[in-house]
């Protein structure tokens, strides 16, 4: 018997992907699925989730970033 840590992956159409490791030969395995109470939080889902937040005040055709260098090209002029 050997325990593996593994990232499985539940897709919209409710198919567990299992990405095992190369170390395995091929074949029909018995296996104790333990899933955690929340799925893993991607750094790209957190960016996403953020943005939703962000978009409910400040509307996407806003440049932010843009808008804080020109703010720091006018500061730098006056200085």
């Amino acid at each position: 018997m050997k325990a593996l840590e593994i990232i499985v992956t539940i897709t919209q159409d409710g198919k567990l992907v299992v990405n095992s490791p190369i170390d395995l030969p091929v074949g029909e395995y018995n296996a104790v699925l333990v899933l955690e109470d929340q799925p893993i939080i991607s750094i790209q889902n957190s960016v996403q989730e953020a943005q939703a937040i962000l978009r409910k005040y400040i509307p996407a055709s806003r440049n932010l970033s843009q808008e804080l260098i020109e703010e720091r090209r006018l500061e730098s002029l006056n200085e």
